[in-house]
């Protein structure tokens, strides 16, 4: 990339606004949800940039977003919308569908960019705990200030969080060993995981922290093979808001959904995923063997440590949770109500 070092590390304008003079950029990003790919690039390339130049960057960007969302979280609330409720009704389902397929026309016209900026996030996260807390309190921010005041749907109790990935590490391990059934070990156990999920979505950025944290670890060292498991999230994202219709959507809500919902809409997705695994019979296990075979080739003598089943299952992990999240960004942003356009959505939701 050709830099202006200067330009890059100056704030933007206004740096005693709300949201710490980073307007422009959190605008670029709203306008790419809705289909501004030129916008959308400015975005990425501004972001990557200022990363290049400053190691300490994206913990500022991200600390004086997330500063702001919790400081309009009453204003940003009022304006949010209910993912969950989208999905009850056709007009709903039609909406996020639409939502999709806006967004998916900036990560197709920037997929390369786009992917290169999630790898250098995590790197960037990993290696410096500033930049860990930056991401992890804007993570942590949009999801309390989404929730607040919208409904109790978006709030997680500790024991059902739990128990879905209880849930979801059962049927893993049933159906898909060598690869996600790999997932929740370590710091991701069901038993450590479920407490953080309920502490981040009740405003606890130590806890988004550990669960950002153990995520990205999972990958060792390979974090610059984030990049091509993104690209493939931008493919896969690309398939499924083509296809889908209110038809499809309905029937795999009807078909995977809990016997006993949660208040929770992200213990429902969870559980859903189980229910989806467990009806699959392992039907694409090989398949999944085989891209975890291709992997471990393409991983061999780089020196990462990352060429296992370990890490393999923290890669899809990453590239579920980013092609959920450009699925139902667009229909999860809302709009501070002094012209600011704010995402306030996390990946969690």
């Amino acid at each position: 990339m050709c830099i202006d070092a200067v330009a890059f590390k100056k704030r933007q304008a206004n740096p005693g606004s709300v949201f710490g003079g980073y307007e422009p950029l959190i605008n670029n990003f709203n306008n790419g949800m809705f289909g501004d790919a030129s916008s959308f690039g400015n975005f990425v390339n501004t972001m990557r940039s200022i990363m290049f130049t400053d190691k300490n960057a994206l913990g500022d960007v991200a600390g004086s977003i997330g500063a702001g969302v919790k400081t309009s979280a009453s204003a940003i609330a009022s304006n949010a919308v209910d993912i969950g409720d989208l999905f009850s009704s056709t007009t709903g389902i039609s909406n996020v569908i639409s939502g999709a397929k806006n967004f998916q026309r900036s990560l197709n016209q920037n997929k390369a960019g786009y992917a290169n900026l999630v790898a250098d996030t995590a790197t960037n996260s990993k290696s410096n705990p500033s930049n860990l807390n930056g991401v992890s309190g804007l993570v942590t921010n949009t999801y309390t200030a989404a929730a607040s005041g919208v409904s109790d749907s978006t709030s997680i109790a500790s024991n059902e969080a739990t128990r879905a990935l209880n849930n979801m590490n059962l049927a893993f391990n049933m159906y898909y060993p060598n690869t996600l059934g790999k997932l929740f070990q370590g710091n991701l156990d069901p038993s450590i995981a479920g407490k953080s999920f309920a502490a981040s979505s009740a405003g606890d950025n130590n806890a988004t922290s550990s669960l950002f944290r153990s995520l990205v670890e999972k990958t060792n060292d390979g974090q610059q093979f984030i990049s091509p498991f993104t690209a493939a999230g931008v493919q896969l994202t690309d398939s499924i808001s083509a296809y889908a219709s209110v038809d499809r959507v309905s029937n795999v809500l009807t078909k995977y959904r809990s016997i006993n919902p949660s208040t929770s809409n992200t213990v429902n997705v969870m559980n859903g995923v189980a229910n989806a695994a467990i009806s699959s019979r392992g039907a694409y296990r090989g398949a999944i063997d085989n891209s975890m075979i291709a992997y471990t080739t393409d991983t061999a003598g780089s020196g990462c440590g990352c060429g296992n089943s370990d890490s393999f299952s923290g890669f899809l992990a990453i590239l579920a949770t980013l092609s959920i999240s450009q699925l139902l960004v667009p229909s999860g942003g809302c709009c501070h109500p002094n012209s600011a356009a704010v995402f306030a959505r996390s990946l969690t939701v």
